[in-house]
């Protein structure tokens, strides 16, 4: 971990199963998005991954994320994220070093860097917010003129004429 790996993740990282019978990976057309927020310790990260396997088959997986862009003529460069193991569906275990290389992977490089702001729960107190002073308005009472009833004098009927 002596150097620090960029690990693109604006774009998905791609899915490979490890075979069993022989170490070459072969392509399983998956795709996985993983965000730095998804890092913030182990458990998040297990959780957000398991929504994708539900339906994967028994082994051993790499998550894998860009390293190079590809052009016209050339693929896409691809590193190991991190290798996971996935019995029925769940994630048994995420492995932390490479067999290969005994090299740790990139992802224990973000776990638990990440740091989300947490909600504050009742009954902690929280920091005093600054109160915004409002102008007091003096609301003017307008007298209200008493009102003269207006008499109705006893109306004549009109005959029409014929």
């Amino acid at each position: 971990m002596d150097e620090e790996v960029k690990v693109n993740f604006s774009r998905p990282m791609m899915v490979l199963k490890i075979r069993e019978t022989y170490k070459a990976p072969y392509h399983k057309n998956k795709y996985v998005t993983v965000k730095p927020i998804h890092l913030e310790n182990i458990f998040v990260f297990k959780k957000h991954v398991q929504q994708y396997t539900g339906n994967w088959s028994s082994g051993s997986y790499d998550l894998q994320y860009i390293l190079k862009e590809g052009t016209y003529m050339q693929t896409a460069i691809y590193a190991t994220f991190c290798r996971i193991e996935v019995r029925d569906g769940k994630i048994s275990t995420i492995l932390k070093n490479s067999p290969y290389s005994k090299k740790p992977y990139p992802c224990w490089q973000y776990i638990g860097k990440v740091k989300r702001k947490k909600p504050v729960k009742k009954g902690t107190k929280a920091k005093p917010k600054k109160k915004v002073v409002k102008k007091k308005v003096v609301k003017k009472k307008i007298a209200k003129k008493p009102v003269k009833k207006k008499t109705v004098k006893s109306k004549k009927v009109v005959k029409k004429k014929k």
